[in-house]
């Protein structure tokens, strides 16, 4: 199996040398092409902060990154990053169409290939009830659009972009129950086959996955199936036994 992406040994940390927060220690991760890596933990546990490392919006203060066979610091972010598509829970749209956004850093892209990301992210719909279509104006941070539709151009603009790299920031937390049925169903098609990082606080949207990190202060304190993880009777178990009696 292909290996994309080595994490040997990474920290981060912020401050001076000697006054330094650190919020990575040590994280050691292999991630082969195609796998569904689940990460958990609590606030603060360092979640954002591997993403971050991942996309390549920060740098490690030691360890090292490495992307297929190269290492981060010798590679060129911004042609690594169209490989990367990023689906955060809270989507990030701007005052133009829904075809400006969907098309974002993607501009040369083809009438067949919007339409193509459009049915993918289970969009048609909502765009055949605006009332210009897809140059139908969003106005700021998608005021004039539900959080299911926001959500859906969010997923296209991701679609369009046919990455390699998916991650995934819980994006259907926050939905009611039949916007996350089509949003779940548009992910599902977004992540077939595709390396995939998602950040979880519901136990049940990780149960499928691969692998699952749990992380806290900034360290994997265990990793394996969700089966593993739950013979294990560890942090995860506590995690699911806590969740269930709060149902």
């Amino acid at each position: 199996m292909n290996k994309i992406l080595e994490i040997r040994n990474l920290s981060k940390s912020y401050g001076r040398r000697g006054y330094q927060t650190w919020v990575l220690r040590d994280i050691s991760l292999d991630i082969f092409q195609g796998d569904f890596i689940g990460i958990m933990g609590p606030s603060g546990a360092g979640k954002t902060t591997l993403l971050n490392l991942l996309i390549g919006f920060i740098t490690p203060s030691d360890g090292r990154l490495i992307i297929d066979g190269k290492d981060v610091n010798e590679l060129d972010l911004r042609s690594y990053r169209r490989f990367i598509s990023v689906v955060p829970q809270t989507p990030v749209l701007f005052t133009g169409t829904v075809r400006d956004n969907i098309v974002y850093g993607m501009e040369n892209a083809t009438d067949e290939e919007v339409w193509e990301a459009v049915r993918a992210a289970n969009l048609v719909s909502v765009v055949s009830k605006l009332p210009h279509g897809l140059d139908t104006m969003i106005e700021e941070h998608g005021a004039n659009l539900s959080g299911g539709q926001r959500q859906r151009i969010s997923i296209a603009r991701a679609m369009i972009r046919k990455p390699k790299v998916i991650i995934l920031d819980e994006a259907t937390s926050a939905l009611d129950t039949i916007s996350e049925k089509e949003i779940q169903d548009a992910l599902e098609r977004l992540t077939r086959g595709k390396t995939t990082f998602i950040v979880a606080h519901r136990l049940s949207t990780v149960r499928g996955a691969d692998r699952i990190v749990v992380m806290d202060q900034g360290k994997i304190r265990e990793e394996g199936s969700y089966q593993e993880l739950m013979d294990l009777k560890g942090q995860f178990y506590e995690m699911e036994r806590l969740q269930m009696a709060l149902r």
